[in-house]
């Protein structure tokens, strides 16, 4: 299997933060039924997503979990560009796992008012296959265990270093995204980082995520501040 496929495709996954949820449908006795979700990511590196009980795809999730959801790269050429299919099965969320909704709400902070007055609930896509097209013939399937990467930070330790960074490093993370990625920010836009990994982390410039990605994997707090004061001088 090829190594670069699964990173190339490890980075679409979380790069983006919405893709096509397939469910078979209840109403057209099995046919697919496509919907657009956003979602998070878990301490595993799963797909989560917050759905309400009378959506379709919901029913259509509870009568029969088996499921998939397609990230796109829809910038200049979609059929040249990657696409990623991860095919398996819808799980409910439990209760106790409040870091895995924290980190939900932090990218969608208007999901928390209506996950709160409606009735709507977490799920997770535990894979069972990974379709990934790179562009023009690029076609692997990966194994689950090798696209999955597990979260060192999730938790108190993820937790204290976006409080840090938002709440004293405000002007670096405008520089992060002017310099590497060419966004200027306006005086009425705000940049907040929302989740740390060990292959990058995540701004929201308003509802836009931008991903940036380590050049080498991390593991430890130390490693981070390193790699975020590298970056202040420009060095990703």
């Amino acid at each position: 299997m090829s190594q670069e496929a699964i990173k190339a495709a490890r980075e679409l996954f979380n790069a983006m933060s919405s893709g096509v949820l397939s469910t078979l449908s209840v109403r057209l006795d099995g046919f697919p039924f496509g919907s657009v979700v956003p979602y998070s990511l878990d301490d595993q590196g799963l797909a989560v997503i917050l759905v309400s009980t009378i959506a379709q795809h919901t029913k259509n999730i509870i009568a029969d979990n088996r499921c998939s959801i397609t990230i796109v790269n829809d910038e200049d050429d979609v059929q040249a560009n990657g696409r990623l299919c991860i095919i398996g099965n819808m799980e409910k969320v439990a209760d106790h796992e409040i870091t895995v909704k924290e980190r939900y709400y932090r990218s969608f902070p208007k999901s928390k008012s209506y996950h709160e007055t409606h009735d709507f609930h977490f799920y997770r896509l535990n894979p069972i296959d990974i379709r990934y097209i790179g562009g023009f013939g690029a076609i692997h399937w990966l194994n689950p265990k090798d696209f999955q990467v597990s979260n060192p930070f999730q938790g108190k330790e993820e937790d204290y270093i976006i409080n840090h960074m938002n709440s004293d490093h405000q002007k670096d993370l405008n520089f992060y995204c002017s310099h590497f990625k060419q966004i200027e920010i306006s005086e009425e836009e705000s940049v907040r980082m929302t989740g740390i990994d060990s292959l990058g982390f995540d701004l929201f410039v308003g509802d836009k995520k931008i991903r940036f990605s380590f050049d080498e994997p991390i593991s430890t707090t130390q490693e981070a501040r390193a790699k975020l004061v590298a970056l202040t001088k420009g060095d990703l």
